[in-house]
């Protein structure tokens, strides 16, 4: 079954809009796709993996905008 990535569908409010990064992924992306390791390739690394995050971030917010607003705005009427 395909996921829609909507909130009241397949979301949740406690869900995460930003998936964390932790060492271990950093340590592996570094290890599997830089020739050499030195502080350069650590950055490059860490850089590439924040920009699909923020890429997957934004797809979410832009996917889910109505119904972000429509639950800030609750108890405002």
């Amino acid at each position: 079954m395909e996921r829609s990535w909507t909130l009241g569908d397949d979301l949740i409010t406690s869900d995460n809009l930003l998936d964390g990064v932790k060492f271990d992924d950093l340590i592996l992306a570094v290890h599997c796709s830089s020739r050499e390791v030195n502080r350069a390739s650590v950055h490059a690394e860490l850089s590439e993996i924040l920009a699909g995050r923020k890429q997957d971030m934004m797809f979410l917010l832009e996917n889910n905008m109505e119904a972000i607003m429509a639950a800030a705005m609750k108890g405002r009427e």
